[in-house]
């Protein structure tokens, strides 16, 4: 038996308060990296992230009204975890942090995708308008690919921070699952359910030459 995302999606509320704050501080990063950045030309590329990132939290959290559900207390209980892994996460240099915000936003937006199958029909096909689109993903990865070409040392110790990067971000994704007593994810642990998005990261992974 084979545990699906769907047999372990949270309810409505948890999933759109979890996931529209999230957004709201990948907006909020992106911002910072782009008021860092070391010219205009990337404080404008990086103010695209900022800008779509904030366009998924103003969508998720509409989505919060349509169900009538305060926006506020649907996210508060996920601001104390999310600023720890936030805390975990956070680089050493402005190249680690933007790193960062590509191999978790990349994750956890594959992740908040599959789970959304699992959300009722009167919302999902709003939910997946939400998080559809790929360009902020495509913005980091560019800059980060421009970073390392100009500074090719810079591969390993991002290809190491990259890898030590998933074991947190795969366990911020599994807090938003609920077992539900199921007994096949019990047995047999949840480890199942993320096979796709890690051969996904993977890809990503390989492409910009941070694998081992």
């Amino acid at each position: 038996m084979r545990v699906e995302f769907t047999d372990l999606a949270p309810s409505p509320e948890g999933f759109l308060g979890q996931s529209s704050y999230l957004f709201l501080r990948f907006a909020e990063s992106a911002a910072r990296h782009a008021h860092d950045a070391a010219d205009l030309d990337t404080e404008s590329t990086l103010a695209i992230v900022a800008e779509e990132c904030f366009a998924r939290f103003s969508a998720l959290a509409k989505t919060l009204d349509t169900i009538k559900v305060n926006r506020v207390e649907a996210m508060s209980p996920f601001i104390g975890p999310t600023r720890e892994f936030e805390r975990r996460t956070r680089g050493r240099n402005w190249v680690e942090r933007v790193a960062c915000t590509w191999v978790t936003m990349s994750f956890l937006q594959d992740f908040w995708r599959r789970l959304a199958e699992g959300l009722p029909t009167a919302i999902r096909g709003e939910v997946m308008r939400a998080l559809d689109g790929d360009t902020m993903i495509d913005v980091l990865r560019a800059e980060l690919e421009r970073r390392i070409a100009l500074e090719p040392t810079l591969r390993p110790a991002l290809a190491l921070w990259a890898r030590r990067l998933v074991g947190d971000t795969m366990l911020m994704a599994e807090s938003a699952l609920v077992h539900r007593d199921n007994p096949v994810a019990e047995a047999d642990g949840i480890e199942p359910v993320f096979t796709e998005l890690i051969a996904a990261h993977a890809i990503r992974m390989d492409a910009l030459g941070l694998t081992a």
